[in-house]
């Protein structure tokens, strides 16, 4: 790598994004938010597994629709109920690593990256500071349970 490739790397940009998904993970650490966020995740993967697995329609079509209705129902209104709750932080932790996110994949379109650079150094630096976030909870501010 020479100085002029160097010189096209946003670094600034770029650990803006690192500093943001830190705060996110040390956040999701400290208030185990993490699992709910695997939930979240995984009803999205089924919801999108649902349309092109014929096993997952089947055993929909077993089930009676009263009891998905309601299921679905449910799940929504304990959404909007816990971001009712923490709307101010919740808030905050998804517009900032947000715009960190869009300002990083801006600065990067400038350099002249290629979308799957921008892709992959952006899934990096995020999924980097979220590890960091969780490792700085887990050892220097770790809770003491007796």
């Amino acid at each position: 790598m020479n100085v002029k490739s160097l010189d096209r790397i946003p670094w600034l940009s770029l650990v803006i994004l690192w500093l943001a998904y830190a705060l996110l993970g040390w956040y999701l650490s400290a208030h185990h938010i993490i699992w709910l966020v695997g939930a979240f995740v995984a009803l999205v993967s089924l919801a999108v597994a649902w349309k092109s697995n014929p096993l997952l329609k089947r055993l929909l079509d077993l089930s009676s629709q009263g009891l998905v209705v309601v299921v679905i129902a449910s799940v929504i209104v304990s959404i909007l109920v816990t971001l009712a709750i923490i709307w101010n932080t919740a808030f905050n932790l998804i517009v900032i690593p947000f715009v960190a996110t869009v300002l990083a994949q801006v600065e990067s379109s400038f350099s002249g990256w290629s979308k799957p650079q921008t892709f992959l150094v952006l899934t990096f630096v995020a999924g980097f500071g979220l590890i960091v976030g969780e490792i700085v909870d887990l050892t220097i501010f770790s809770h003491n349970v007796r």
